[in-house]
């Protein structure tokens, strides 16, 4: 007798139904028509954030090594530092904590100076190739600003970082003449102030020529009184800790000679350069906003070119303004390669040659691939032999630890310290009152409307 087979009644996966499978369809194409669909600003804004974070997981990358040691050659002329270092002491001991601080402010200086190529140029492409030049583990980019930070003054190159960001919202200050865009420039120059007083002279180059160029589109007037506004709310703000007395006692220290005899040397040059920059800047970029940002990158460039020179000569070596000179070498080639980008694109001349415009916009876009792809191949090529002496702790392993100008501070007197705390005081105050002023003023205005 022949035995019956038995028919499975089991209930099928859900992931196995015809159900499922038709919904799962659906569900695709509706996820492809929305990516289709997509504006062209959001792809932008994507491809932003997506660059962003490559740019910041590379510098990381190339950095990682450094961490974990012992900070033993720094000297530390202003408190920013030191005082985030004490407030981080819990969880990392101090020698550690400076090495730390010192190299979250490197990290940090690739996105700070892409936002400033952006806003100063309007331009991202030119912020990309920028950010990544900076972000070059030789010469006078990475490398030689981590060889500084670690073994010179690494409280100089971290202001950077804050300069750069301060120089950010200055912009926004010349042309808008916005309270709380001023209020916030004056914050940044006292932080870049208190992290560094070397570093307050390289931000005063970048601040000088960036209100500089913007004098030259327009309103001269205007945005010079807001520039010596920012600059005078700034001392106010920072004069609890560079009293008069103390700030005349830095010109004498380290930092102060390496500064007046770059000066100095450069007094002679002076005056012949500065009127020639100055007359060059004028007939060239007056009034022509498309070419600001190379005027601001070729002044930048050769102004830290000159300083670098002066300082090694006043020096015999001395590399105090060579990594303001890498940000600014990095900030022209950004600007030169865009300014090729467009030539390929809208030259006249190429039209005359007969070349369309469809191959105009691969050969541009050619240009562009090529220059991104050759700056993450050197990265990423040289990184190995930069990690190398971060994993070997060549920097910074033997050289004793100094103190800094801890002890000039002590030689002002406990007037003079009450002087300063009473200046910033009185600024914060007047501070205060002009903005509920205006914040009065706005509200009568609504109501009369």
């Amino acid at each position: 007798m022949m035995e019956t087979e038995e028919i499975s009644l089991e209930t099928p996966e859900k992931s196995e139904t015809l159900a499922y499978k038709v919904e799962e369809r659906a569900e695709r194409r509706r996820l492809l028509t929305a990516v289709k669909n997509l504006p062209a600003k959001r792809w932008v804004a994507i491809g932003e954030v997506l660059f962003l974070t490559l740019l910041f997981l590379l510098n990381f990358w190339l950095l990682s090594s450094f961490f974990g040691q012992e900070d033993k050659t720094n000297t530390f002329s202003a408190p920013l530092i030191p005082f985030l270092t004490q407030l981080t002491s819990f969880l990392i001991p101090f020698p550690q904590g400076i090495r730390f601080w010192t190299l979250t402010f490197l990290m940090i200086l690739p996105l700070s100076f892409y936002f400033f190529v952006r806003e100063i140029s309007g331009r991202k492409m030119a912020a990309v190739v920028a950010a990544l030049t900076v972000s070059l583990p030789v010469g006078v980019f990475l490398s030689l600003r981590t060889e500084e930070a670690l073994t010179g003054d690494g409280a100089l190159v971290s202001s950077l970082t804050l300069t750069l960001l301060t120089c950010l919202i200055l912009l926004n200050s010349l042309r808008k003449g916005n309270f709380n865009a001023m209020v916030g420039s004056g914050l940044g120059v006292t932080l870049v102030a208190l992290t560094s007083p070397l570093g307050l002279a390289t931000f005063l180059v970048f601040a000088l020529t960036v209100t500089f160029s913007e004098m030259l589109l327009s309103q001269a007037r205007v945005k010079l009184l807001r520039f010596l506004t920012v600059i005078v709310l700034a001392a106010g703000l920072s004069a609890f800790w560079y009293n008069p007395r103390f700030a005349l006692l830095i010109l004498g220290s380290s930092q102060g000679e390496v500064l007046t005899r770059t000066l100095t040397t450069l007094l002679p040059l002076s005056f012949f350069l500065v009127p020639t920059l100055g007359i060059f800047g004028f007939l060239l970029f007056e009034n022509r906003p498309q070419l600001q940002p190379l005027f601001l990158a070729l002044f930048l460039t050769v102004a830290f070119g000159i300083f670098s020179l002066t300082a090694n000569i006043a020096f015999v070596s001395s590399s105090r303004f060579l990594p303001a000179f890498g940000i600014a070498g990095a900030f022209l080639i950004g600007i030169v390669t865009v300014f090729l980008y467009d030539f390929l694109r809208f030259s006249p001349r190429l039209e005359r040659l007969k070349f369309s415009f469809p191959l105009r916009q691969l050969l541009a876009l050619g240009l562009l691939g090529v220059v991104f792809v050759l700056l993450i191949i050197a990265i990423v090529s040289n990184g190995s032999s930069f990690r190398e002496l971060g994993d070997l702790k060549i920097l910074g392993a033997t050289a004793n630890q100094k103190i800094g100008i801890w002890e000039i501070k002590e030689k002002t007197t406990l007037a003079e310290k009450i002087f300063g705390y009473l200046i910033t005081g009185l600024t914060c105050l007047g501070v205060a009152i002009l903005r509920t002023k205006l914040d009065s003023t706005n509200v009568s205005n609504r109501k009369q409307r």
